[in-house]
Formats: structure tokens, C-alpha cells, sequence
């Protein structure tokens, strides 16, 4: 089991984490540019993290985890995100099954994932497929088929994040009655396939492409009815979980800018100063990019405590969906200013560093097709237009998952 040691001398807890992955941290960036070039996934990366329990931040301490709050989690997430977006990114599942175990301590399977994530484990989750009707939608084609007295598994999810580095799959479908229900099952099990069929121009290797499961035995203490929606506005972590990764790509491309300009020895003939670094626009250009970075994480951080007050006066009072509907309409607030920001500030790179950035050999390119990438879930279009009718006659945002 992978325990974290309280820490001491009034240091915080997010101190002590960070204190605790800085060197793994800055390994996974040394080489995060290569393995996107190159398309290496990171296997042995997401293992040195898991057995350093990273997966078991957000778990209790008595439980064998470091206990961090939901906002210290999201700056780490920044923090990873800065040095590889896809390994931040491959964790974003397993953490948002952790978070709900937290939330739903007496659900059948909170206990389950909270002593694996302390073991090291983590979840990966199988929910969307192509064939549904709408993006996000439930009726799917993939089913669990009675056969004596067991099931068969068959079917075929798409878009399933971190599942290639997961243990365990937690697996959404439909019984042969029709009824909605999950399983959570070993990902070694004979007849689940994760191939590496991902073809994103970005967040390459996140594995974001299909697995498959072909007549999977599953035992029936394994499966779980479940309604999909019993809970309204479940989706925050997701949403807000995906902006901090593209706040963390925004500091590293802050620090790139930095680094690529004060190495710049030549600046143009008809520049106004003899280094790139002393030069009034460039200055102005890698200020831009330092504000844009601030403000990312500034707006993540602000929602993410606006999200773990919420989860307090539920923990204390119960119930409160309209408090969860603002947590998502923050959430959505702070995509659309992240979404636009980060492109933009991934452009900035270029005319910051000059001609040399378009080399290959720099990655650089990486980081605005990450980004694009990453915003592409859901688009701020959506958002804006949800957001405006909120805001002029006061209607409720979608109460589904996938807003």
C-alpha cells in the first residue's frame, strides 16, 4: 500500500505533495516532447506515479492515501498537466471515480475504489460509443448477456481515456431487459482488447482510442443496476479537470517562451535592441503569454473551491442541486476562458521564439495541438450559448453528464 507521511513543521499538505513528485515531475518533462514525436506512451511513467501513489491523493489518510483537498488536487493537475498533458490527462477517470466515492461513501462500490486507489490501482471507465443517437447518450449497443447463471460482456466503447494504464474498468451497459447497469472488472480479463488505435492530432497518448470486449465472463455481485440520471450536474470534475491540464500546457508554454528568448543571441537587423530579450515587442509578447498563464490557473483554482464548498454543504446538509448547478456554470465559465486563451497563447510561442520554433526537433508544435485537442470535449460554443440563456431569462444549464 502506498501511504503518504503527514506532513510537519506547519508544512501544507500541497507542499508536501509536490515536495513528493517535483523530481518525478520533472523527469516526465524532460522527455515529454520525444514521446509525443516519437507516439512512446508513457507506461512506465503512469507506473512510477502509481506506485508512488499519486492515484491515492484524494483518499482519506486513514485509508492509506495523502488526503488532499479537491482544490490541491486540481493545482497538481496543473502541475502535470505543465510537465505531460497526457499522463494528467490519463489519470482524469480514475480521479473522477475517486471523487465520487468520496461524495457517495455508502454507494456499493465507494469502499472498493477507495482501497485500490491506496493500493496503487487506478479505474478506467468505458462509457461513450458511436452508435448512440447523440453524443453522450446512453442507448447503447454494448450488453450484458445472461448465460447460465454469469453474463457475457460484449460491445465496443470509444474515447476511453487512461484505460490502456488502468487496473480496473468500470463498464456502462444495458442489460438483455434493457436496464441500465455498470461493472467494474479487471482490465487484464480474457476478452477485453485496448488497442492503440487512438489517431488524435493531439494527446496522443492518452489512448483515448476504443476498448473492446468480446464475451467477457462477468459474475452478477459484479454488476450494479444503475441510474443515469439520478444525480444532475455530475459532470464538473470532468469539465473543470480538463481546463487545469490546459493550464498546466499554458505554464510550460510560458516557461519555453522564457527559455527560447533569453537564448536568442541574434535579434533582427532592423530590430530596436540588440538582444530579443531587450526587444519592447518581445517583452510584450512574453508578457501576454505570462498573463494568459495566470489567469488559466487563477480560474481553475476559483471554481475548483467553488466546487469543494458545494460538496461541504452537501456532505452537511444534503442534496442541494442548485448549488451544483452553479458549480457547473463556473465550470463552464472558466472552459470558455481557458478554451480561448490557450490557443492563442500556444501562437504567441511562435512569434515570441522566431524562426527556430518550427523546428521539429523543439515539440513545440505539441502544445497548440494538445490544447485543441483538449477543448474539442464540448465545445465553448455550446457553453456560451448556455451560458447567455442562463443569464437572460434564467434558464436552468443541461442537467446531463456529458454538459
Amino acid at each position: 500500500m502506498s501511504t503518504v507521511v503527514p506532513s510537519t513543521n506547519n508544512e501544507s499538505k500541497l507542499d508536501s505533495v509536490r515536495d513528493r513528485f517535483n523530481d518525478i515531475f520533472a523527469h516526465i518533462a524532460k522527455t515529454a516532447g520525444a514521446r509525443d514525436s516519437s507516439r512512446e506512451h508513457p507506461f512506465a511513467e503512469v507506473a512510477e506515479l502509481k506506485a508512488q501513489g499519486f492515484g491515492a491523493l484524494r483518499v482519506p489518510v486513514d485509508l492509506g492515501g495523502a488526503g488532499i483537498s479537491y482544490t490541491e488536487l486540481m493545482d497538481i493537475v496543473i502541475d502535470l498537466g505543465k510537465a505531460d498533458p497526457n499522463i494528467a490527462h490519463a489519470f482524469r477517470n480514475h480521479f473522477a471515480t475517486i471523487e465520487s466515492a468520496l461524495l457517495n461513501p455508502n454507494a456499493p462500490t465507494s469502499r472498493f475504489f477507495l482501497e485500490a486507489a491506496a493500493r496503487g490501482e487506478t479505474i478506467g471507465g468505458a462509457f461513450s460509443e458511436l452508435t448512440t443517437a447523440v453524443s453522450g447518450g446512453a442507448d447503447f449497443s454494448t450488453v450484458f448477456k445472461r448465460s447460465g447463471d454469469r453474463y457475457s460482456l460484449t460491445g465496443t466503447k470509444h474515447y476511453t481515456t487512461g484505460n490502456l494504464y488502468a487496473d480496473w474498468l468500470s463498464v456502462n451497459a444495458v442489460r438483455d431487459d434493457g436496464k441500465h447497469a455498470m461493472a467494474t472488472i479487471p482490465a487484464s480479463r480474457e476478452g477485453i482488447e485496448r488497442p492503440l488505435d487512438w489517431d488524435g492530432i493531439g494527446q496522443r497518448l492518452t489512448g483515448s482510442g476504443s476498448t473492446k470486449f468480446t464475451n467477457v465472463d462477468v459474475a452478477p455481485e459484479e454488476i450494479l443496476d444503475v441510474q443515469l440520471d439520478a444525480r444532475a450536474y455530475r459532470a464538473v470534475f470532468h469539465q473543470l479537470y480538463l481546463s487545469a491540464v490546459i493550464a498546466g500546457i499554458m505554464e510550460n508554454i510560458q516557461d519555453d517562451a522564457i527559455a527560447l528568448v533569453k537564448n536568442r543571441s541574434r535579434n533582427f537587423y532592423h530590430g530596436l535592441a540588440d538582444l530579443p530579450r531587450q526587444e519592447s515587442g518581445v517583452q510584450e509578447i512574453v508578457g501576454q503569454i505570462s498573463t494568459n498563464a495566470w489567469i488559466a490557473r487563477t480560474v481553475v483554482q476559483e471554481a475548483a473551491r467553488g466546487f469543494e464548498r458545494c460538496q461541504q454543504q452537501e456532505r452537511a446538509h444534503g442534496d442541494d442541486e442548485g448549488s451544483r448547478m452553479q458549480s457547473s456554470l463556473a465550470a463552464a465559465r472558466v472552459k470558455v476562458v481557458v478554451d480561448e486563451l490557450g490557443p492563442v497563447t500556444a501562437n504567441l510561442l511562435f512569434e515570441a521564439g522566431g524562426g527556430q520554433t518550427v523546428r521539429s526537433g523543439t515539440y513545440l508544435d505539441r502544445h497548440w495541438r494538445n490544447i485543441k485537442t483538449l477543448s474539442a470535449h464540448n465545445p465553448r460554443v455550446y457553453k456560451l450559448r448556455v451560458i447567455g440563456d442562463y443569464e437572460l431569462n434564467g434558464a436552468p444549464l443541461p442537467r446531463g453528464g456529458f454538459f
